[in-house]
């Protein structure tokens, strides 16, 4: 199983937990920046406890070293995961313009339309 991959950047000495995910930690934006130039991950977590110039640093390092990167600032680690996860669902939600068709009758008539097009 192939395992969705989350940074978090906190100064706290607790290593977090996320259910299916594997969890990368660090305490400085410099060592962030080098794991982010190390390996991709899916989701990047900053503590709100850095300042604003440490959070912009970072947000401009992940948008140009990580296409996919999410990054994303929590307040508890309490409530980290959940921070997250919403986070990775919300940008990588299925497409609500997908229709998927359940029966062979749906399927043999969408073949029929498309071909006469």
């Amino acid at each position: 199983m192939r395992h969705l991959e989350v940074l978090v950047v906190s100064k706290d000495t607790t290593i977090p937990r996320i259910l299916n995910w594997k969890v990368s930690t660090v305490d400085t934006i410099e060592m962030a920046i080098e794991k982010i130039q190390q390996r991709p991950y899916n989701v990047v977590a900053i503590s709100n406890k850095f300042n604003l110039i440490d959070k912009v640093k970072l947000s401009q390092v992940v948008s140009v070293l990580s296409d996919n990167a999410i990054l994303v600032e929590y307040t508890d680690n309490k409530i980290l995961a959940e921070t997250v996860k919403a986070a990775y669902w919300r940008a990588n939600k299925p497409s609500s313009q997908s229709n998927y068709l359940d029966n062979s009758f749906e399927i043999t008539l969408a073949n029929r339309i498309n071909l006469n097009k």
